[in-house]
């Protein structure tokens, strides 16, 4: 039967127009190509989570094989016209057909027909493989999954037997045995997972150039071609998807020796070898929640807690996800420098964001296509690359977008789930998503437990409302009595049996393995707060003038909310204080830049050493990049009001170290000053800015209420009174003084009005719930098959957002010389040396060795800053794949440039500016 045609040039456009591949073959090259995956890609864990023992392999074998099943049809094979001929000579059919129905759907269907007519399945065990089938060009039939054609769509007797043919050839071939089967329903994470491995065996069995796609009308037999397609399989995988290692976890017997080798740190401290206990003592995958104050180590504490898992519950890959592309870019400079380098068997990595194609130590990495023996260093793979396949990196870095993607309805869904599912998953900054990330990110969670796929949390703090939302969403408990109190604090809750979530469905069962417990802390301080309300004008003299002036030395950190109260702050500091080094850091320099602000900062402001080049008397101005990532100590530090636990975060940059007698001047005490807002007339102060930019005003109010109560001590013990505070201001207790209480009511009611509409829009894109009583993916995707996501988070937020609003665009930042060319506008340093600007040309694409130097100039700027035709890139750049993407601003000589109605300029020192 090898009349039928699966692939031809006609219809596929990576083939010569008179190639073909009789539908049999490919049929057989995915189910080889399955088995190649199956025992170098797929997790132990995966592998158990298909089926009983010794049928996992030959199941996942047989669903690849009968994927296309429904090219065994009229209505597919009339689409070439060619081949068409032959085939009504050999399989007859004369009635007009359906035009337009997909394959894949018709697979479904097919498959149904088999299992349950023919074979006497229940309609259950055979709907769970048909829509597995069934959405293998990326969306899963709803309804009954199979919505039955007509007829004269899929043929006669002719093609019933034709059918029945390839389908008992698939199931022979792959060692199937049916019988043990029929009563075999894997959980609804497997289905998932599984139905995009089968997209991933039939893209990888699709490749022309390694599968024989010839012109000749006389193909081998079948029983040759079954060898011929094993031994391409087996000897081309490696070179066909660029895959040399999966991560091969060696978590070791104790803390001391995972964190020597892994990170050179000698002794783990209270909160690392606490996780490293939970992680080590689990019976079963979960969720684990670190929480701990800046400083202690949280980073190193999950890369342990990952491997320690990975390595116990059988997982072979890793992903980390963190809020934005830099911070991503600075995880995974970190990752190579140190963690993956120190793995013995190098593993293929990714970085995994819309311009992580602009990251030259990514982008550098040798291919995974390698000689047999593997390869001794880290490698990267093209193949796995793009908005759909990104995921599938054994070890990937990148944005929480990329994670996000596997909660929303997506096309192709299946591949994100595909690659999670092999992985540990580690998310940065859970506590900095708002409302409506925050429900994507439970659904994602959702799943991830329905994975059993072990996830690491990690907060600074976790307000107890939040933190329970995110133990309920994995583990799909109804009501989590968490016990345990003190910080830093460690959460775990084990992953759900489908025993416990059946009974949870009837309202009975118990809850999963749940504990929280505190450890101790290697720093601990008082911090004194002092309350200023904001001058008028926004001056700060009448704060600092005096007590700096006064002080034979004197560091200072001055946090706005806003970049532009942070550009108008800095401007004002240098008139007022000429004597005093000042210094800006806030989000809108370009990435260059912001790599060389962040470079000074630890340079001068980092943990003592002899190095160090501490300025005498300084004030460095920032926005929120200076509350985390960066260990830097200052001898005062000035805030903005801001929600609890971030002014607890920036209180963290205040006496960070100890340091010499006299080296903070007369600074000695740690001390906060909030301000940012105005004195109120007989009630609540007056807050900066419009609600809830940048934060809701409700835990705004709240937080000073907290702060200034009258049983509220004049310090702060970080991390003794943490809990208690985030607790106060999180909570529903009244507080605050009974002439603030009116207007705090009417902040509180509009911060409901608000989550309420941004939990609305996100539900609106979320994929389905998994359902224990109705396994099966049938309406998984409410939406149809429309959607489609773009590995460029910017792209995607015009597609089906993970971010509330496209509020932002990254773009390429020049300066014009000529017609024909422009230069970078941030410093170029070499070697320690200051260097010219680079020279990139306008009329032809740059050359490969100027992309780092773009990637570079990249900045994000505000929509409401730009013109509504957003930058593109140059005419003469759009041909080259790596640049048309890329937005690119020119600015004039003096580095300015009219966007939005407004001139703005752009500077090292001050960064992108409005000019005044």
């Amino acid at each position: 039967m090898t009349v039928l045609w699966g692939k031809t040039g006609e219809v596929d456009r990576d083939m010569p127009d008179d190639a073909w591949h009789p539908l049999l073959f490919h049929m057989i090259d995915s189910a080889n190509v399955a088995g190649q995956i199956w025992d170098r890609y797929l997790s132990t864990a995966m592998r158990t989570a298909l089926g009983p023992p010794g049928i996992g392999r030959a199941l996942y074998m047989w669903l690849a094989g009968l994927h296309d099943l429904g090219k065994a049809s009229p209505v597919h094979q009339k689409l070439s016209p060619h081949h068409y001929q032959r085939v009504h000579a050999v399989v007859p059919h004369t009635a007009e057909c359906e035009e337009g129905f997909p394959h894949a759907r018709l697979s479904a269907y097919m498959t149904m027909e088999i299992l349950e007519q023919e074979e006497g399945w229940p309609f259950e065990v055979a709907l769970w493989i048909a829509d597995v089938l069934g959405g293998h060009h990326g969306t899963f039939p709803s309804g009954s999954g199979t919505h039955d054609p007509e007829r004269r769509t899929v043929g006669g007797e002719a093609y019933r037997q034709a059918r029945r043919f390839l389908f008992d050839s698939i199931t022979e071939y792959c060692g199937v045995d049916l019988d043990r089967l029929r009563d075999h329903i894997p959980n609804m994470g497997a289905q998932l997972s599984f139905a995009g491995a089968v997209v991933m065996a039939d893209w990888l069995a699709s490749n022309s150039g390694y599968f024989g796609y010839d012109s000749s009308e006389t193909k081998p037999e079948e029983s040759l071609y079954r060898k011929i397609s094993e031994q391409t399989a087996r000897d081309r995988f490696q070179e066909i998807t660029e895959l040399n290692r999966v991560w091969f976890p060696e978590p070791g017997d104790s803390a001391h020796d995972l964190y020597r080798r892994r990170f050179g740190i000698e002794e783990p401290h209270g909160t690392q070898t606490l996780v490293d206990e939970i992680a080590r003592a689990a019976a079963n995958p979960g969720l684990m929640v670190i929480e701990a104050p800046t400083g202690e180590g949280k980073t190193e504490a999950a890369l342990a807690a990952a491997e320690i898992l990975a390595g116990r519950f059988g997982f072979n890959g890793l992903f980390f996800a963190l809020p934005t592309q830099a911070t991503s870019n600075s995880i995974f400079d970190r990752l190579l420098k140190k963690w993956e380098e120190s793995q013995p068997l190098k593993p293929t990595v990714s970085l995994v964001h819309g311009k992580a194609r602009l990251k030259k130590e990514f982008t550098e990495l040798p291919s995974g296509a390698v000689a047999d023996g593997g390869c001794d260093s880290l490698t990267a793979s093209s193949w796995m690359r793009g908005s759909k396949k990104a995921l599938l990196n054994p070890v990937a870095v990148g944005t929480i977008d990329q994670l996000l993607f596997a909660g929303v309805a997506a096309r192709y869904l299946q591949l994100r789930h595909l690659g999670l599912a092999n992985k540990v998953v580690v998310i940065d900054e859970v506590h900095a998503y708002d409302t409506y990330m925050s429900e994507i990110l439970h659904r994602t969670l959702h799943w991830l437990g329905w994975h059993g796929v072990p996830v690491v949390l990690l907060s600074a703090t976790l307000p107890p409302k939040q933190r329970r939302e995110l133990l309920n969403a994995y583990s799909g408990a109804p009501n989590l009595t968490l016990e345990g109190s003190g910080y830093p604090r460690v959460t775990w809750v084990e992953a759900p049996t489908m025993d416990q979530r059946l009974a949870w469905k009837e309202g009975d069962g118990t809850e999963p393995a749940l504990l929280s417990r505190s450890a101790e802390t290697r720093r601990g301080s008082n911090i004194r707060l002092e309350f200023s309300p904001e001058a008028e004008d926004g001056d700060l003299e009448g704060i600092l003038g005096e007590r700096l002036r006064g002080s034979p030395k004197a560091n200072v950190l001055v946090l706005r909310n806003t970049v532009q109260r942070a550009q108008d702050t800095y401007d004002k500091l240098r008139a007022q204080f000429p004597d005093f080094e000042i210094r800006l850091a806030h989000a809108r320099f370009t990435a260059r830049d912001r790599e060389r602000i962040d470079r000074e900062l630890m340079d001068r402001y980092g943990p003592p050493e002899e190095k160090r080049k501490r300025p005498t008397h300084s004030i460095v101005v920032a926005t929120q990049v200076a509350e985390q990532s960066l260990d830097v100590d200052f001898d005062l530090v000035v805030s903005d009001l801001a929600p609890i636990d971030l002014l607890l975060q920036r209180a963290g940059r205040c006496h960070r170290h100890e340091r010499e007698e006299g080296e903070r001047g007369t600074l000695t005490t740690p001390t906060l000053i909030i301000t940012g807002y105005h004195r109120g007339d007989d009630g609540p102060p007056r807050l900066l800015g419009r609600t809830r930019r940048p934060y809701d005003h409700h835990l705004l109010y709240r937080t000073l209420a907290a702060l200034t109560h009258p049983e509220q001590r004049p310090s702060v013990n970080v991390p003794e009174d943490v809990p208690h505070l985030i607790e106060l201001v999180y909570g529903d207790t009244e507080i605050g003084p009974r002439s603030w209480q009116e207007v705090m009511t009417d902040a509180r009611k509009d911060c409901e009005r608000h989550r309420s509409r941004l939990e609305a829009h996100a539900h609106s894109v979320l994929i389905a719930e998994g359902d224990p009583e109705q396994p099966a993916l049938s309406g998984i995707h409410p939406f149809g098959n429309d959607h489609r996501v773009s590995e460029d988070e910017e792209e995607a937020a015009h597609m089906l957002p993970v971010r509330h609003g496209a509020d932002s665009v990254e773009v390429i930042l020049l300066r014009r010389t000529s017609d024909a060319q422009a230069v970078t506008v941030s410093r170029v340093v070499k070697e320690g040396e200051e260097e010219s600007p680079v020279t990139i040309p306008l009329d032809r694409t740059p050359p490969k060795k100027l992309i780092s130097h773009l990637g570079d100039q990249a900045i994000r700027l505000p929509l409401w800053q730009l013109d509504k035709t957003l930058p593109v890139c140059p005419k003469a750049w759009e041909r080259a794949p790596w640049a048309k993407r890329l937005r690119v601003l020119l600015l004039d000589a003096t580095s300015s440039g009219r966007q939005g109605g407004k001139t703005y300029t752009y500077s090292p020192e001050t960064g992108w500016k409005p000019q005044q």
